[in-house]
């Protein structure tokens, strides 16, 4: 599952209202305001492209966000419950 640690940058009047929006979005963590003007959030999804379309939504549907900047992205795969490990060489 891939996620995006991101920095929000927002016009600093809308910060607070921007916050609250955010919370209403699904796959959506959100960790607080910095600076005035930068909330810090994960985007989580099933695929990267998951991560683009919340992206996406973000900045059109949300307004007074200027831009979002990625920290981290990383993508860690679930193990299926039938999958098999790899048996440990002696």
């Amino acid at each position: 599952m891939p996620i995006a640690g991101v920095v929000i940058l927002t016009v600093s009047e809308k910060t607070e209202d921007i916050l609250l929006q955010l919370k209403k979005i699904e796959k959506v963590t959100t960790y607080g305001i910095h600076k005035d003007n930068n909330i810090i959030a994960v985007f989580e999804g099933e695929t990267i492209a998951d991560l683009e379309k919340i992206n996406d939504i973000v900045l059109e549907k949300t307004d007074g966000v200027v831009g979002i900047y990625p920290a981290y992205v990383n993508y860690e795969e679930e193990n299926d419950e039938n999958s098999v490990e790899p048996a440990e060489q002696k």
